[in-house]
């Protein structure tokens, strides 16, 4: 798997914004280094046994409530050590037989202690969606 091109622009963006929320000038120094840093991607499917409109509405509860979507199925939350990394997630829905199949994409930068942010990312998002059909 690899990182879009798209993706990576809003991970050092994120990076950027955490950078200068902690010190005026440290955006610049951490999207440098954001620019550098490997990707952390997971993916994993979550099956809804939801009509897909059903199933479109409740992705978007899901995304709106977990972070700020920066597409209509993509979200930048945090993740990691104190929810400060930030992580894109996407999601892709899918017909099948009996409902759909949403599959969650996470993408995070990993610094040099692995935080598994992505993969932390897609596992959440994938547990609210899990979660909001039973309940």
């Amino acid at each position: 798997m690899e990182l879009a091109p798209a993706e990576h622009e809003l991970l050092v963006a994120g990076l950027f914004t955490l950078g200068e929320s902690t010190k005026r000038g440290a955006g610049w120094g951490a999207r440098f280094a954001a620019r550098r840093m490997r990707a952390d991607i997971f993916e994993t499917a979550v099956e809804l046994p939801l009509p897909l409109p059903a199933a479109s509405a409740l992705i978007g509860r899901t995304l709106d409530s977990l972070g700020g979507r920066t597409a209509e199925s993509q979200v930048i939350m945090g993740s990691g050590a104190l929810n400060t990394n930030p992580a894109v997630v996407t999601v892709a829905i899918r017909e099948q037989q009996g409902g759909v199949v949403a599959t969650v994409r996470g993408v995070a930068m990993e610094g040099l202690i692995p935080q598994r942010a992505g993969r932390k990312a897609a596992r959440r998002v994938a547990q609210h969606l899990a979660a909001g059909f039973d309940g």
